[in-house]
Formats: structure tokens, C-alpha cells, sequence
């Protein structure tokens, strides 16, 4: 008997795609959509079992979604089956039994290309319908793991696999017109990049290029990158449930409690109740000798 229940987001031109969804004991109203890495040509959302457990036991309503490889369609085929499985968390929200405005996309790899893609262009950032139809799959926030967000930055890669079957004979005008990091807005959602500090696929550069674009957009992010760490490192058993956790805990932090923690933060760490060095200089000034 499995732990999960089997569903299927149903096809419009396109066969049904499967969702695999972990429903927690008692769900705190997040659904995170994980998306698996693969070079957009392998992969399954199996792969993401381990994860959506551990989410699941957090509270948060984890779904392992399916979207077609580049060997069944070409891209941005990828990209609506991100979308559609948005749509669909959201329009069976209540089922779920959660808030369709606490959708978060998880993304490892390809999979984290195509979620800051989805979110990227999503009503609200500026982009919509630059790469096809987003309307309806808005989401809350986004943790991408070692995220290909620069697609141009490697010219010569454009032409093996898998880049090759993703750009389509594009070339570099292609890679540009797909990279996240031309998406990246103001609006974004609230933003985990996480990656490993010894992945050469993805290195601590890459990373820093992408937090720089949202720091650059005034966009909400975080960043995490672990020492030592390569490609796909959380996949690991030692090193999956401590990760998870601080996902888990990034959700939490940023549609959960948010406001709750202000509030803490601003009754309990004199830091908080100051927006400047200044303001703490006149706080400090005036406190009792």
C-alpha cells in the first residue's frame, strides 16, 4: 500500500500527466509542486518521493509532478506541464486542504530551471506570455537547487546534449530568450536558491549571477550554498532530511508565520525595531546608563 495518492492532471492536446501527492496529518495549508532534475530528457518524479515525505511530515502538502521529456515533446512542452499542475493544486485546493495562495514550486536541476521559468512569467512579473499561456498558475514562492538560470553562458554546450534538444537549433538567441535569469522581477516570488559549493555543472558563480538578478530587481531571496557539495546533493540520506528541514522552515518563515515572526522579532530583538544605523545610534543614544 503506497503513501501517497496516485492522481493525474488531465490533458488538453496532450496526454494526462501523473501527480503523486503526500498529504501530511495535518497539512498547515502549503502545497509545494516538485519538479525533478533529469537535463529536461530523463528523470521521474519518483525521484522526488524522498523529499515530499519529509515535507509531508513538516506539514506541507508535497506533490511530485510528471512533465513530458524533450524525447515526447519539445520544449516549452515542459514549462505548461509545470503550469497545469499549478493550475490543477489550485483548483482542487480544497480538497487538498490547502490555501491555493501557499503554492510554492520545488525545483532540482532542469526541474529549478523550469520552476523560476513558471514563476518568472507568471501574472504580475511583466512577462506573461512570454513563453506561452501563465494565467492561473501563479505561485507564493519558488526554492530552486542548482538551477541552469543562464543558458547563454556557455555557447559550445549549445551544441551536445541536452541543451542541444532544449534550444532546438536556437542557438544562443534561444538559450537567452529561455534562461530564467532574464525573468527574474520585482514581483518574483519569495525566492531559495541553494546549491553546492563544488558543483561544476552549477557553480557558486552561476549562483551568485542569479541571487545578484533578484538583488539587482529588489526581488525577495535567500542563498544557500553548502561547502563541498555537489550536483544533486540532497538526494544523499545523510544530507537529505537536514535540507528538507530548512526548506520546510523557508516555507514556514515566508507564507506562514510571516508577520507572526516580525512581530516577535520587534518586541524581542532590539535590531529589528531599527530600519538604520542611524535610528539604532538615537535608540542607543537614548538607552539607560
Amino acid at each position: 500500500m503506497s503513501d501517497f495518492s496516485a492522481m493525474s492532471v488531465a490533458g488538453d492536446g496532450r496526454r494526462d500527466l501523473a501527480l503523486d501527492v503526500f498529504a501530511p496529518d495535518r497539512p498547515n495549508g502549503v502545497a509545494a509542486i516538485l519538479l525533478h532534475g533529469g537535463g529536461w530528457a530523463m528523470g521521474h518524479r519518483a525521484t522526488m518521493h524522498g523529499y515530499a515525505r519529509l515535507l509531508a511530515a513538516a506539514g506541507v502538502t508535497a506533490v511530485a509532478a510528471e512533465y513530458r521529456l524533450l524525447g515526447e515533446a519539445p520544449f516549452p512542452a515542459q514549462l505548461d506541464d509545470v503550469r497545469d499542475a499549478v493550475r490543477w493544486v489550485k483548483a482542487n485546493a480544497g480538497e487538498l486542504g490547502v490555501d491555493p495562495a501557499k503554492v510554492a514550486l520545488i525545483g532540482f536541476s532542469a526541474g529549478a530551471h523550469l520552476a523560476l521559468l513558471a514563476a518568472g512569467t507568471q501574472d504580475g512579473s511583466g512577462h506573461e506570455r512570454a513563453l506561452g499561456d501563465s494565467g492561473g498558475a501563479e505561485v507564493a514562492a519558488v526554492v530552486s537547487f542548482f538551477a541552469p538560470a543562464r543558458l547563454d553562458a556557455a555557447p559550445a554546450a549549445l551544441e551536445r546534449p541536452p541543451l542541444s534538444a532544449l534550444v532546438a537549433g536556437g542557438g544562443v538567441a534561444r538559450a537567452r530568450e529561455i534562461s530564467p535569469i532574464r525573468y527574474v522581477n520585482p514581483n518574483f516570488p519569495t525566492t531559495f536558491i541553494v546549491g553546492g559549493m563544488a558543483d561544476y555543472m552549477q557553480p557558486l558563480a552561476a549562483g551568485l549571477d542569479l541571487l545578484n538578478a533578484f538583488v539587482a530587481a529588489g526581488a525577495e531571496v535567500e542563498f544557500h550554498y553548502l561547502h563541498s557539495q555537489v550536483h544533486e546533493f540532497p538526494s544523499t540520506p545523510g544530507m537529505s532530511p537536514g535540507v528538507m528541514d530548512s526548506v520546510a522552515f523557508f516555507l514556514r518563515r515566508t507564507l506562514l508565520d510571516r508577520e507572526t515572526l516580525a512581530v516577535e522579532a520587534r518586541e524581542q530583538n532590539p535590531f529589528a525595531r531599527a530600519s538604520s544605523p542611524e535610528e539604532f545610534g538615537r535608540m542607543m543614544a537614548g538607552a539607560p546608563r
